[in-house]
């Protein structure tokens, strides 16, 4: 029955995906400006940040029941929202409606998949990104397919609709798992996790990664159409690109799961995946774009479960959700804020020249702070220089 969580946050986070593959048609049949797409695809980030950050303490109390529900009516609403838009702001708040649901929804799923020990969890929160990923990519999929049946709003009632047939059992198997509690949780847990070395390293890593995320999700229709690529040609290459995130984090997320220091393997990826993505711009050619994309997202797929097995080690199973959400409200916020400029930037460079590189140079920023926490912490737990006096007999 866990199964079902898997598949709610996948047809979630797949409205995110139909609506990247239509933001070009969205921009041209409303005559949208460029920052008014930028807006659209960095509101359903920056929502899922007001969700993360409000919603963790309550998930970390066990009100998982309530919490999941809001998600499924929240997402619903968004999709069909969304379908019936027709102006600017409209399509706005939809988006916002859809990160709203998703970002409640993952706080319940991570919360009752880790349960009641974290021994697994590396594991567990790697198949949830997977799952993601899954709705990510093939959502574009999905929407090219089925506009040609009843236009831009079709495949947003299709997910409606589904959504709606898996509510009853996934919230079933929600409500009866066991999960470990705190009694005290709010922002008080957030400041004193975020005073933690390891877990500002875990979410510069991720800062780092999202950034990029939101300049890519934001610019890569625009620019493969501008190649002359179709809206079902932009769907095949998010597939590809995306692909690597379908079966790396579980595999390595329990690698991380045996292993004595997964920050390492963290930063160890986020190392590599700095010159991919400043030269990612400097290609103007689909092959080589795509291959360059493929090998950035197989190093990302390696650091969501490494910084997520970071985090899970620092709070316990007791405040995961706090902790988890902590690093999914820094991810998205960075992502919201890179959406919103990207746009401007590839404009400005006639190109995705300025906006990579500007994602390339502000990861290797965050790479440096973050590798300089690694190291406070692993200070911190280095035995004291000093010798210490044997007790007198």
């Amino acid at each position: 029955m866990h199964r079902f969580v898997y598949l709610a946050y996948m047809l979630m986070v797949a409205s995110a995906g139909v609506t990247f593959v239509f933001l070009e048609d969205v921009e041209t049949q409303f005559g949208l400006p460029s920052w008014g797409v930028g807006l659209i695809a960095s509101l359903g980030f920056l929502t899922a940040v007001i969700s993360a950050i409000v919603i963790s303490p309550i998930g970390d109390r066990g009100n998982l029941t309530g919490l999941g529900v809001a998600g499924f009516i929240t997402s619903i609403l968004g999709n069909i929202t969304f379908a019936l838009a027709g102006d600017l702001w409209t399509l706005a708040g939809s988006r916002a409606l859809t990160g709203i649901g998703a970002g409640i929804f993952a706080v319940v799923a991570r919360k009752a998949l880790i349960g009641e020990a974290t021994d697994d969890s590396g594991e567990k929160l790697g198949m949830l990104i997977s799952a993601a990923v899954a709705g990510f990519i093939g959502g574009p999929a999905i929407g090219s397919f089925l506009s040609e049946f009843g236009g831009i709003g079709t495949p947003y009632y299709v997910l409606s609709v589904l959504l709606a047939l898996i509510a009853a059992p996934t919230m079933h198997w929600i409500r009866s798992t066991p999960v470990a509690t705190s009694a005290v949780v709010g922002l008080s847990t957030a400041r004193h996790l975020v005073k933690k070395p390891g877990v500002r390293a875990a979410l510069f890593t991720q800062v780092a990664v999202f950034f990029n995320i939101g300049v890519f999700d934001a610019t890569v229709d625009e620019y493969l159409t501008d190649l002359g690529v179709s809206n079902a040609g932009v769907g095949v290459v998010i597939v590809i690109v995306g692909s690597p995130l379908l079966f790396i984090p579980a595999i390595v997320g329990r690698f991380v799961d045996k292993s004595p220091r997964p920050a390492d393997i963290m930063l160890l990826a986020l190392f590599f995946f700095v010159p991919i993505v400043i030269t990612l711009g400097l290609w103007t050619g689909v092959v080589v774009f795509v291959s360059l994309a493929f090998v950035q997202t197989a190093l990302e797929s390696a650091i969501f479960p490494a910084s997520a097995r970071v985090i899970v080690n620092e709070t316990g199973a007791e405040e995961s959700a706090t902790g988890t959400g902590l690093l999914d409200a820094a991810g998205n916020l960075a992502a919201a804020v890179s959406a919103l400029v990207a746009p401007i930037a590839y404009d400005l460079t006639n190109g995705p020249l300025g906006s990579f590189g500007m994602s390339g140079t502000f990861a290797g920023l965050m790479l440096l702070f973050a590798r300089w926490n690694i190291g406070r912490r692993d200070g911190d737990r280095r035995p004291s220089a000093r010798p210490v006096p044997l007790p007198k007999t």
